[in-house]
């Protein structure tokens, strides 16, 4: 008999869509204007949004205080800068960790003519005593197959990306027992203690000390989250 960790699945056909001629918004937690109570955040984490952006547009957002964001690119690259004075270019190799210690507010900017780019954008909300404030990027690895590659690192929040092969498997032991984990599939179809994810698909899970996994397609891509429930 199959045994099933209790869990949370967020479908990717459910999430929050917000369509313009300017960018379409895809929120897998409630943000701006779709709220359901089935969509509250996971722990401190928050705001988990695929942004599609068209050729030369830019939108704006602002961020609360104590909030640490990640921006992430999926396709294409973007120009990113802030009313702090920061400015840089990121591809889909590197990502930008930023902390709000105040109210931010942060512009991205697709600088092709006729492409559209994609991004994730992710939001850790923070209490005082956990806030850390920085302004960081990474670059990722994702020529290393079969194997969680550091993403982040945010006081006790951590990130991985892994790119598998068919079925390949994988696990992930939590640092603290206290935290929960939440996965998203960002590409491919994974089975992940014995559910069916597919692209865009997140799963939120509680009170378990280990994940493990199994990559269903060719270069499935798997974001998995540490994160801190007390928030």
């Amino acid at each position: 008999m199959i045994v099933q960790i209790p869990a949370q699945i967020y479908k990717s056909d459910f999430r929050g869509a917000f369509n313009s001629p300017k960018h379409n918004r895809f929120s897998t937690f409630n943000f701006e204007n779709y709220q359901d109570l089935s969509r509250n955040g996971f722990g401190s984490l928050k705001i988990l949004n695929e942004v599609i952006l068209a050729p030369q547009q830019h939108i704006t957002r602002f961020v609360s205080s104590n909030t640490n964001v990640i921006i992430l690119p999926l396709f294409g690259g973007i120009e990113y800068k802030d009313n702090i004075g920061n400015e840089e270019f990121l591809r889909v190799d590197q990502i930008r960790v930023l902390a709000a210690d105040d109210d931010l507010e942060i512009e991205i900017f697709n600088p092709y003519k006729e492409e559209n780019v994609s991004y994730l954008e992710i939001d850790f909300q923070m209490g005082k005593q956990y806030f850390k404030n920085y302004f960081q990027q990474y670059k990722v690895d994702l020529n290393a197959h079969n194997k969680l590659n550091n993403l982040f690192e945010i006081e006790r929040a951590i990130g991985f990306i892994g790119v598998y092969d068919g079925r390949k498997e994988g696990f992930f032991a939590l640092r603290n027992a206290e935290n929960g984990v939440f996965v998203f599939v960002i590409h491919g179809a994974f089975e992940i203690e014995n559910r069916l994810l597919e692209a865009k698909d997140g799963l939120g899970i509680k009170k378990v000390g280990t994940i493990e996994w199994e990559a269903l397609s060719e270069n499935a891509v798997l974001l998995v989250m540490e994160v801190p429930l007390d928030k």
